[in-house]
C-alpha cells in the first residue's frame, strides 16, 4: 500500500488555535488512516531534549512515522549564510532527536536565474549533508521558493547531491506543471500532493493523477505527503487528497 502521509501544515489551524497539541497529534492523523507525518518546524514549541522525547513517544505509541522536519525558514543562497547554516543545523539535531530519517531544507530565496547562488546553495547543502549522516539524518530540498522554483535548478541540486528530494506538485507553475514534475519524478524521494480545486472547492484530480502516474513509471516508493491549506474543515478535504491519492496508486 502506498505510504501516505500528512505534512502539519494541513493541519494549521488546529495546532495554532489550540484545538490540536502537536502531542496529540500523531493518534489524530492515525484516526485519519495516515501513518507517517512530516512537521513544519514552526508548530515544535520546544527543542528541548525532554519536549522532542515525548513527542516522539507520542509517534511511537501511534504507530506514526516521523519522515521528516519540514524547516521553512532560513536563506541558504544568500552570500553570507553562516548564521542560516547553524540554524539549520540545530533543526537537524531536532529531527535526530525525534527519530525522523529526513530534514527538508528550503534551497533560498535568491531568483532562479541566479547561478552563484545555486552553487551557495548546493554547497551548504552539502555541508550540511556531512553534518547530519551521522545522525542519521538526510538532507533533501524541495521545489519551494525561487532559488529550487525550476525543474533545472532542483534537478542540478539533488544531483549535486546524489540522490533523490522533495518535488511538490502545486508549486510548480499551473500552466506547466505536470510537464515541469515530469522533468523531476525520476529523482523525487518524497512528494507533496497539492491538488487544484474548482469553484466549489471540489478537488480536480487530473494533475494529481498524471503527476502521481509520472512517478509510479519511474518506481516511486516515497511518502506521498497531503498538502490542504484552503478555508474551512481540513479533515473532509484531507480525506478527499487521501483517496485521489490511493486510486491513483491502485
Amino acid at each position: 500500500m502506498q505510504r501516505i502521509a500528512l505534512t502539519t501544515w494541513s493541519i494549521h489551524p488546529y495546532l495554532s488555535d489550540g484545538s490540536l497539541d502537536l502531542l496529540d497529534m500523531p493518534a489524530r492523523i492515525k484516526e485519519a488512516g495516515i501513518a507517517t507525518v512530516e512537521i513544519c518546524h514552526f508548530h515544535i514549541p520546544s527543542t528541548d531534549n525532554a519536549y522532542l522525547q515525548s513527542l516522539k513517544a507520542a509517534a511511537a505509541n501511534a504507530g506514526v512515522e516521523i519522515f521528516s522536519i519540514l524547516i521553512d525558514a532560513f536563506d541558504i543562497s544568500q552570500v553570507d549564510n553562516a548564521a542560516d547554516i547553524v540554524q539549520v543545523q540545530h533543526w537537524i539535531d531536532a529531527a535526530a532527536t525525534l527519530g525522523a530519517s529526513h530534514v527538508r531544507v528550503v534551497a533560498g530565496e535568491a531568483p532562479a536565474s541566479d547561478a552563484d547562488a545555486l552553487q551557495r546553495t548546493i554547497s551548504a547543502l552539502k555541508a550540511l549533508q556531512a553534518y547530519a549522516t551521522p545522525k542519521g539524518v538526510q538532507v533533501i530540498s524541495e521545489n519551494f521558493k525561487a532559488t529550487a522554483s525550476t525543474p533545472a535548478n532542483w534537478l542540478a541540486i539533488h544531483q549535486a547531491l546524489g540522490y533523490g528530494g522533495c518535488a511538490d506538485i502545486g508549486n510548480f507553475a499551473n500552466e506547466t506543471r505536470v510537464s515541469d514534475f515530469a522533468q523531476v519524478a525520476a529523482m523525487a524521494a518524497s512528494i507533496h500532493v497539492k491538488a487544484s480545486y474548482d469553484d466549489h472547492g471540489q478537488l480536480l484530480p487530473a494533475q494529481v493523477n498524471a503527476c502521481l502516474a509520472a512517478a509510479r513509471q519511474h518506481g516511486f516508493s516515497g511518502p506521498t505527503t497531503l498538502v490542504y491549506d484552503r478555508p474551512g474543515d481540513r479533515w473532509p478535504h484531507i480525506e478527499a487528497l487521501r483517496q485521489c491519492v490511493l486510486a491513483a496508486f491502485a
